[in-house]
């Protein structure tokens, strides 16, 4: 089994993987099955299959996550429905995505690019990152909120036009205890 995946698999279902259970879930939960599919599409001899089953899935339930983006692991997808992430997309590890999220780019200006985001991110529900901006670590990005600007550390972005509000203790809702690593907390 790809180590990513496993680590994907335990964040979602704040348990240790085991194959039984493992494959039972996997063939239950359609975030999960589409999560197998993209980890072994990236590393496995029978890539072709595997991008064709992320396909698959993708079209039946709105999910379009080029596999050429870098997503870090875990990543969580909750209710994973109309999910859209561009294939330079650069995603940190311990990320939480809801559905409805775009990450998108813009293809001319001073902005012309793709987000980079760091880690222990939340994105909520509907929320449009676009444009050669970066995510920092331990943010939380509101649910319908448009960000095409740069977002610093221990952030909350809220609304549209997204503002950005500065706080510590904003992910620990979202981010189990144990996987995240902030700065001074132990």
């Amino acid at each position: 089994m790809n180590k990513d995946f496993i680590k994907d698999y335990e964040k979602k279902n704040k348990k240790k993987y085991n194959t039984i259970s493992g494959w039972l879930r996997l063939f239950k939960y359609h975030d999960l099955k589409y999560l197998y599919y993209f980890r072994k599409s990236k590393k496995s001899f029978l890539k072709p299959y595997y991008k064709y089953r992320c396909l698959k899935y993708g079209k039946k339930y709105g999910i379009e996550i080029h596999n050429n983006a870098k997503i870090g692991s875990p990543v969580e997808l909750t209710h994973a429905y109309n999910i859209t992430i561009n294939g330079k997309a650069v995603i940190g590890d311990n990320v939480v995505i809801f559905k409805g999220v775009t990450i998108g780019s813009i293809r001319s200006g001073k902005k012309a690019g793709v987000p980079t985001i760091g880690d222990n991110v939340v994105l909520c529900t509907n929320c449009f990152l676009c444009g050669n901006i970066h995510i920092g670590n331990n943010v939380l990005i509101a649910a319908n909120s448009f960000v095409n600007f740069n977002v610093p550390d221990n952030s909350i972005v809220i609304g549209n036009p997204g503002t950005i509000h500065k706080n510590n203790n904003h992910i620990k809702d979202y981010i189990a205890k144990e996987q995240l690593k902030v700065k001074g907390e132990k």
